[in-house]
């Protein structure tokens, strides 16, 4: 508040005389600067994410700008915070924000006023002030394992990589006995997800010759995305077994006896079917 004093000097036929103080005050109010933002781009989780501020209308503002990133938006709770001084007018940037999940993220940027400037804040929710933080999307490698034969066991491995903040959830092996990865699976085992990694199926013992095929599905969890191998990328070939026949006649008769054979199957898996039997003279 200043206050106006108008004083007369006076001459030969006049005294001087004033005005009286406090009969004239003048208020000088705060000038009322305003605040807008602008959010970075939306990043995959893992990534940094930033506010700009572009303060104006302000009197040679001095003091700081903070700036607030909150995952609600409410605006609530305990945020990540920047603050950077302030030395006049113009556009000012907070430093980097590594979201530790993903999501929607808000900013609010706060300037703190100074003795000739208001405070000026920008709204929870304004426009350009949201971020959006994606889940990284992980990549699956599988390696099924070789060649067979019926009875024999086979399992596959899966390499899981580019997961974010140590991946969890499980991976889910299925294997199939058509080409087409349809139906019910012939066998399915799962493992649970403890970072990037390689991780193995438990292993199933063929009943039944043929190609069977293979699928590995990530599940994904907060930070990453949900993957699976291709179907027809593991193809197992389970071979038909080879087994032997070994055979004993009856001992040499006289004409009018009767001979027979017999036969010793190996080597089969659970085989079925018929041995035939055929005398040749």
């Amino acid at each position: 508040t200043y206050e106006w004093v108008a004083t007369y000097s006076g001459d030969a036929n006049n005294l001087g005389t004033a005005s009286a103080c406090g009969a004239e005050p003048v208020t000088i109010t705060v000038a009322t600067p305003a605040i807008v933002t602008t959010a970075s781009m939306p990043i995959t989780v893992g990534g940094t994410v930033s506010d700009s501020a572009v303060l104006s209308g302000g009197e040679s503002p001095t003091g700081t700008i903070t700036f607030n990133l909150y995952n609600n938006g409410g605006c609530t709770g305990t945020p990540m915070t920047s603050t950077v001084p302030v030395a006049g007018n113009g556009t000012y940037s907070s430093g980097p924000f590594t979201p530790p999940t993903a999501g929607t993220y808000f900013f609010t940027a706060t300037y703190s006023g100074d003795a000739n400037n208001a405070m000026a804040t920008s709204a929870c929710g304004a426009a350009g002030e949201s971020t959006t933080v994606n889940k990284a999307t992980p990549a699956i490698m599988t390696t099924p394992s070789g060649t067979v034969t019926v009875g024999g066991t086979i399992s596959d491995t899966a390499t899981l990589s580019g997961g974010v903040d140590t991946p969890t959830g499980t991976i889910t092996f299925n294997a199939y006995n058509n080409t087409t990865c349809t139906g019910t699976p012939t066998f399915t085992s799962s493992t649970t997800v403890s970072g990037n990694g390689t991780y193995s199926s438990a292993t199933f013992t063929t009943t039944a010759a043929g190609t069977y095929e293979f699928v590995a599905s990530y599940s994904g969890d907060a930070n990453n995305n949900p993957v699976a191998s291709t179907c027809g990328a593991e193809a197992v070939v389970v071979s038909p077994a080879s087994p032997t026949i070994a055979t004993t006649a009856s001992p040499t008769v006289a004409a009018g006896g009767t001979i027979s054979d017999t036969a010793t199957l190996s080597g089969g898996a659970s085989p079925t079917g018929t041995i035939r039997s055929e005398e040749h003279t």
